[in-house]
């Protein structure tokens, strides 16, 4: 994945400040999930750390322990959390404020800082805008409005934006071996973010998935027992699952409706080989209807989270929009 990361505009950036000895003290890295910005992250300390002349060398102990992650100088928090609390915070300051051990800078990388609450935003304000002349913080996000004002203004903005179709293409049929259609797929259902290309490759189920919920969803046209059908692909009956695989039923199920909407607009559609099924669905609903459908899925997707009856939002999501399709919705 390097070499694609370095054609990031973001990554070329960062590590000619590091080269240069210009690094700031805060940034915010902001962009979508799995582009990449804790692979550049981690890239830009190595480089910052690292005792060789082209930096990052990936040779030298400084990278090597980089490479091992156990380089002392590097802290990350916030992965895999669902909120980021002041106490975290408070600690990370006391960290702070104990110099490198084998570096002249002590970097912090605080992912899903989104996840931050405010009390916590608040708590890292002075040391997010004062670090001591050894410290550098970045935070990871995936939209930046989600940080306080004062977060925001105090910090060096890093942008990464997505990856063209032709450098996923190249990537996933180099490391994967992917080729025809499968590969164009992959390229554009990714929408440039290589994280998501990489999750896609690896997962063996995921084109048996996508097969089953864009055929259950074209029967949506049908009677009402085709909502407990598809209901039934958005794994319902197994909710510790259903949530570590919510995004991607979503989607999948987002992009069928998508692409009705291109059909109608004859713009191009992202499922070309599943291109029968749309366009049959396409004949038999209005655009309304499913603009209707995209705005419903998409509410409830992001309102989701494991403390809900995630059966019941499935069923009843997929009940209005089963009445969408066939105009008989009671929505205002």
């Amino acid at each position: 994945m390097e070499y694609f990361l370095t054609k990031q505009k973001a990554l070329r950036t960062l590590l000619g400040a590091a080269r240069e000895k210009k690094e700031k003290h805060s940034y915010i890295f902001e962009g979508a999930k799995g582009i990449g910005k804790m692979t550049a992250a981690k890239m830009f300390a190595a480089a910052i750390h690292c005792e060789g002349e082209n930096k990052p060398c990936f040779n030298c102990p400084s990278c090597k322990k980089h490479l091992a992650s156990t380089h002392s100088d590097l802290i990350v928090i916030g992965e895999d959390s669902p909120s980021i609390k002041v106490d975290d915070i408070r600690a990370l300051t006391d960290e702070l404020f104990i110099r490198p051990a084998l570096s002249k800078k002590k970097i912090f990388i605080i992912e899903n800082a989104d996840n931050m609450n405010n009390d916590a935003q608040n708590a890292l304000l002075k040391s997010f805008e004062e670090p001591p002349e050894y410290g550098i913080i970045i935070l990871l996000s995936q939209n930046r409005e989600n940080l306080l004002s004062t977060i925001r203004s105090r910090g060096t903005l890093i942008t990464f934006e997505p990856f063209m179709e032709e450098d996923i293409e190249r990537f996933v049929s180099k490391k994967y071996q992917k080729e025809g259609e499968e590969l164009r797929f992959i390229a554009r259902y990714s929408g440039g973010v290589i994280g998501r290309a990489i999750d896609i490759c690896e997962d063996e189920e995921f084109f048996v998935k996508r097969k089953n919920i864009i055929e259950k969803t074209a029967k949506l046209t049908e009677g009402r027992l085709s909502i407990f059908e598809l209901a039934d692909e958005f794994d319902i009956k197994n909710k510790k699952s259903a949530m570590e695989n919510c995004d991607m039923y979503f989607d999948l199920f987002l992009s069928f409706m998508r692409d009705v909407v291109a059909i109608k607009n004859k713009s191009e559609i992202i499922n070309t080989d599943m291109a029968p099924y749309i366009e049959k669905f396409s004949s038999k609903v209005t655009l309304g209807s499913v603009v209707n459908v995209i705005e419903n899925a998409a509410k409830v997707k992001a309102q989701l989270n494991s403390s809900m009856k995630y059966e019941l939002w499935i069923v009843n999501m997929l009940i209005n929009c089963w009445e969408d399709i066939h105009g008989k919705s009671s929505r205002s």
